[in-house]
């Protein structure tokens, strides 16, 4: 089970977490949650530090905290920018 953060998404990241004003010790945190229709959606939150369990995985300063629901539903996820709309995507890896 692994992240990978792009670069691109880095960049996006980081400038989330200063308009957000996140402390030093905060980062991105990825939650999953499993929709009505049996679907999983990834929500992308600014967090003060990580939950008990999460996984912490670092790219260039910036932090994200992964639920294990995340992990176990993409076990090798990339977090990557969808360019056209600049919004940040979790996607299993090629």
């Amino acid at each position: 089970m692994s992240i990978e953060i792009t670069d691109d998404a880095v960049e996006v990241l980081r400038r989330s977490l200063e308009l957000g004003n996140v402390g030093e010790g905060g980062g991105v945190r990825l939650r999953g949650a499993r929709g009505l229709g049996g679907g999983f959606d990834i929500q992308v939150e600014l967090a003060d530090g990580p939950l008990d369990g999460e996984q912490v995985v670092e790219k260039a300063g910036v932090k994200v905290f992964v639920d294990p629901e995340v992990t176990s539903t993409i076990p090798n996820a990339v977090v990557a920018l969808e360019p056209q709309h600049e919004t940040i995507v979790v996607r299993p890896a090629d």
